[in-house]
């Protein structure tokens, strides 16, 4: 999210900067009346987008997605649910101010908000409040809006920022004085992240230079900013670049996070040793309690290591996610389970007749 706290940081800059890259370069150098309109359009509507999603991200840090509910009483759940002890006991919460608040499933105390939040998958430092389930698509959608308005915005200018690039790093090259002080250098190796670096300071060096030797007259010609080399114009592309490709990996990241029905919390889990376990770990597994009926005993057992226990499968999660409503301004009412997956729960059945008591090793 550094991405996204750099561009918000000014967003009415980014779309000040766009105008004079529409009118001076696209319309006033080359006359592409159309091309600058939409160039207009695009960026001007996708800044305050991601703007806002940014915004909603931060907004109710201590309000959003708060456990609230009262303590069910376990007899009378019907449903298989996520217990944390053979009794099938309900976790509650005695951190912070939650003073032993129901935490229901899929709910973690976020030490940084100080409450217990629902459907909580990671707290994120950039926007200052956890990411939940609830606000997960908005995250996603701004990891996308990120790229696509850099894309965007770069596009018209793009062959010639390169072009810039490969101009400065010649230069460089061929010029005595850089030479002498970093080409030659043997520490040019090592200094600046190593060989790489290297080259990135080197054509550095070369913008320096050109821009040494450019002509000031020049500065009053529509598009200067582009048409001629700039370190700042450059340096600013190019590390909006990275920033871009970042939120691009992360979205992916996060994309196949939801298609597998896990959190990024529940990611972080300590693995079990296998499928039989003994009473000393039970405080580090993952417990399903499924109710008592007419015909079937109550079934606790432990989650295994490779089974995800709110993974409904990649075509029905899918589902779940383009459903969810894009900005969520309440809380429900009363709680919705969460449904658990049904291989795991017909395993916890089949495991029960196989061995009546499977959370103690033989």
């Amino acid at each position: 999210m550094l991405e996204v706290k750099l561009i918000l940081r000014h967003p009415l800059q980014m779309t000040s900067w766009s105008r004079p890259l529409a009118v001076n370069w696209i319309i006033r150098r080359h006359a592409s009346y159309i091309l600058g309109g939409v160039y207009l359009i695009c960026v001007n509507f996708l800044i305050p987008a991601v703007a806002g999603m940014y915004l909603y991200l931060c907004s109710g840090r201590q309000s959003h997605n708060v456990a609230r509910y009262p303590l069910p009483d376990k007899t009378q759940l019907t449903e298989p649910y996520q217990c944390i002890n053979t009794n099938g006991d309900l976790a509650i919460c005695n951190k912070g101010q939650c003073n032993g608040k129901w935490k229901p499933p899929r709910t973690h105390h976020c030490s940084t908000c100080g409450v217990c939040r629902l459907e909580f998958d990671h707290h994120c430092p950039w926007v200052g409040n956890c990411v939940t389930l609830s606000k997960l698509k908005a995250f996603i959608y701004l990891l996308f809006l990120v790229p696509l308005a850099f894309s965007i915005a770069v596009f018209p200018v793009s062959k010639i920022l390169v072009g810039h690039v490969i101009s400065a790093l010649n230069v460089s090259k061929q010029d005595e004085w850089a030479n002498r002080i970093w080409w030659n250098w043997s520490g040019s190796w090592i200094l600046c992240a190593g060989p790489f670096g290297r080259w990135i300071a080197g054509t550095i060096l070369g913008f320096m230079i050109l821009s040494r030797d450019r002509q000031r007259e020049k500065d009053i010609l529509p598009g200067y900013l582009i048409e001629e080399p700039h370190l700042r114009v450059t340096l600013t592309a190019g590390f909006a670049l990275l920033l871009s490709v970042f939120a691009f990996v992360l979205a992916i990241i996060f994309i196949r996070k939801v298609l597998r029905g896990v959190t990024t919390f529940e990611t972080l889990r300590s693995p079990t040793p296998s499928n039989r376990v003994s009473l000393a770990l039970l405080d580090k597994l993952h417990l399903v309690c499924i109710p008592q009926t007419a015909t079937r005993p109550t079934i606790i057992a432990p989650v295994l290591p490779n089974e995800r226990m709110y993974d409904l499968g990649a075509a029905y999660n899918r589902k779940i996610f383009i459903e969810k409503p894009l900005i969520s301004t309440s809380v429900p009412s009363s709680y919705i389970w969460p449904k658990l997956n049904p291989s795991v729960i017909q395993r916890l059945r089949t495991i029960q007749i196989d061995n009546p008591n499977p959370l103690i090793s033989p």
